[in-house]
């Protein structure tokens, strides 16, 4: 089960055909592959993590050295990172357990309420830590683009500090896609994003460890920042947010949000405008 609302703006790369007979011994073997991203194991206590590199991508390693600081959330120790030509490289520490995403199947509901509260209680200390800015730690504006689809021109560069800069820049990617009144209706019910929190932005079945039925560790912290307080709680799967502790929750925020995303990935379909119609109570 992916995040309520995945992302849209990359393509899936085909999944890859092992050959066997050319399969790399293990103790050196791939362990996942994404879009520009491939995780190696190096014995059974490293990683190698390759991806594409772009402007900021360093990111990653400073946020979990941040997140040291903050909490003590189980997560991956980078060791040392460097650049390749085109190509990103971390050694990491390897976070004990299996992603949750492979154990599903054999997990009970007892597992998911316990492995959603362990997460949770670190989520609640992450949410301690507020910046007056929406913003990267290194002052980018935020980089999930499941929140802020990319622009051309987007004239905030990172200057968002109210619920009216936040409502500006949802509203910069949706305007003149349906009826201006439905526009104008849903912004004005946004949740407030006040306080913005030190949020993952990443919380899907991929990235949250788990062994025997409890939670292990969080991986893969490149988007992390200062998001809307509703936002790790929106931008989670499903599986796991309906077990998270209930200070976590902002379901009218997902109720908004779904309207929102809606409109901005299917703006000629009629089931968005029902749904938008639907949650504002009124007729256009």
């Amino acid at each position: 089960m992916p995040a309520r609302f995945p992302e849209t703006t990359f393509v899936e790369a085909p999944p890859e055909t092992v050959n066997t007979a050319k399969a790399k011994p293990t103790t050196c073997q791939v362990l996942a592959t994404k879009p520009g991203c491939e995780v190696w194991a190096l014995g059974s206590r490293r990683i190698l993590k390759s991806k594409e590199w772009y402007p900021g991508c360093e990111i990653d390693a400073e946020n979990t050295r941040y997140v040291r600081t903050i909490c003590d959330i189980p997560i991956p120790d980078i060791l040392t990172s460097w650049t390749d030509d085109d190509r990103f490289m971390t050694v990491q520490d390897r976070i004990n357990g299996t992603e949750l995403e492979r154990v599903i199947p054999s997990l009970t509901k007892d597992d998911l309420v316990r492995i959603g509260n362990q997460l949770g209680q670190h989520l609640l200390k992450l949410r301690e830590t507020t910046d007056e800015r929406m913003r990267m730690l290194d002052g980018r504006m935020v980089i999930d683009r499941r929140l802020l689809k990319p622009l051309q021109n987007d004239h905030l560069h990172g200057n968002i500090t109210t619920d009216q800069h936040v409502r500006d820049a949802l509203q910069s990617r949706i305007s003149g896609t349906v009826e201006r009144g439905i526009v104008t209706g849903l912004m004005n019910r946004m949740p407030t994003a006040l306080p913005f929190t030190f949020s993952h932005s990443d919380l899907h079945e991929g990235n949250i460890m788990v062994k025997d039925g409890q939670f292990t560790g969080l991986i893969d912290w490149e988007v992390a920042g200062f998001y809307p307080v509703w936002w790790d709680y929106v931008n989670c799967c499903e599986l796991i947010g309906d077990y998270l502790p209930a200070e976590l929750r902002h379901d009218d925020a997902v109720e908004w949000f779904r309207v929102y995303n809606a409109i901005r990935e299917h703006p000629e379909a009629a089931e968005t405008k029902a749904l938008a119609l639907e949650y504002l109570g009124q007729s256009f």
